[in-house]
């Protein structure tokens, strides 16, 4: 019997305790769900990021033999909730009504985080054939860190064999997302009066929209990867430069945001960035933030199909594995050679919005598909 009323109750809970990104205090939420897996017979573990701050919850279930281990991760922190007058009701109300739980986070992640905390506890009561289950909450995702993961990575000693991510949303089972390279940009002028009638100056921002105007249509190199048939992206996010309005400003800034495929990488990333920067400006700087490769788990994988074939029983449809444009915590993970899916999760409306809701009725579906996909994966050879 699927226990929908304790999932909710736990959901609404959790919605209830805030937890927003860089704003809220973890701890508070972290305490929450280790309770409540201490008080449903389970040994969670609390761990911390290198400062000491905890940052995630872990509980470890062996088998009943050697064997493959699966990680689950949903992320309990959640996107800043925004001007309250904009709700119909408050944020951290976790309101259940017309069958949706309502509040930030209810989508992304908590509904995810009560049912994986559920999986946890019938597990622990079942048993598991062979291997290890790890159920994870990272209390650090949406601030870009992952810190939870990381920990976990630290913690674990060596990788698991496989993860899958709780994210919400049930259109299929996604298998792969393309990588990104981030950059930061700078382009120098010579600063003058603005009034001046001789010394103009030369206005660094004026590069940095002359590039960014080239950003705009990209034309990148001809490297088809047919896991990705939309390509590669390159986007301008973020420009600064200049004070007050009399100084032709001298330094310009961009932070440039470029997604990768296979073929696509972080080297060829780099080259393509590096002669449109020159075309503009020849002594612009380039500093490499961040990378993450493109990622794409086999659709003939373990993992793929114990998850594919699950969701299909659960939801009575068919599921296909694809892959996505947007990066996760599974370009992190392909990048230490784990192979991870982002799992069919809730149905959901207005994430990061006002009114961000998660539909209860897909809870049941989601928390079978959970149970049968990780007895589907650790139970064969």
């Amino acid at each position: 019997m699927i226990p929908i009323d304790s999932i909710v109750e736990l959901a609404s809970r959790l919605v209830a305790t805030p937890s927003c990104a860089g704003i809220d205090a973890p701890q508070p939420v972290l305490s929450l769900v280790q309770s409540w897996l201490a008080n449903n017979g389970l040994a969670p573990r609390l761990l911390d990021d290198p400062s000491g701050k905890p940052v995630a919850v872990l509980v470890e279930m062996p088998g009943a033999a050697p064997g493959p281990v699966l990680c689950l991760d949903a992320c309990i922190d959640t996107a800043p909730a925004g001007d309250p007058g904009q709700w119909s009701a408050p944020p951290f109300s976790g309101a259940v009504r017309d069958g949706r739980l309502f509040g930030r986070g209810a989508a992304d992640s908590k509904a995810g985080v009560a049912i994986l905390a559920h999986v946890a506890r019938h597990f622990a009561g079942s048993g598991l054939p062979r291997g290890a289950l790890h159920v994870l909450f990272d209390a650090d995702e949406h601030t870009g860190r992952f810190g939870g993961v990381r920990a976990y990575l630290d913690a674990a000693g060596r990788p698991p064999d496989a993860a899958s991510l709780g994210y919400p949303g049930n259109e299929g089972v996604v298998a792969g997302s393309r990588g990104f390279l981030r950059a930061r940009l700078r382009f120098a002028g010579v600063a003058a009066h603005s009034g001046d009638s001789e010394r103009r100056g030369v206005n660094a921002l004026t590069k940095a929209a002359a590039f960014t105007l080239k950003l705009g249509e990209p034309v990148f190199p001809d490297l088809p990867d047919a896991a990705f048939p939309f390509g590669p992206a390159a986007t301008v996010t973020h420009i600064e430069g200049g004070q007050g309005f009399s100084v032709v400003p001298d330094l310009a800034v961009c932070h440039v945001d470029i997604r990768l495929t296979r073929t696509f990488d972080a080297a060829a990333a780099t080259r393509w960035l590096e002669g449109i920067v020159r075309a503009v400006d020849g002594q612009t700087g380039i500093e490499i933030v961040d990378s993450w490769p493109a990622y794409v788990v086999p659709r003939d994988d373990r993992l793929v199909r114990s998850f594919t074939e699950a969701a299909s029983t659960a939801f009575g449809r068919p599921f296909a594995a694809d892959v996505c444009g947007p990066s996760n915590i599974g370009n992190l993970l392909a990048a230490r050679g784990v192979p991870t899916v982002c799992a069919p999760g809730v149905s959901f409306g207005n994430m990061h919005a006002a009114d961000e809701w998660a539909h209860i009725a897909s809870i049941g579906p989601v928390y079978a598909m959970y149970c049968e996909a990780a007895l589907r994966f650790l139970s064969r050879p």
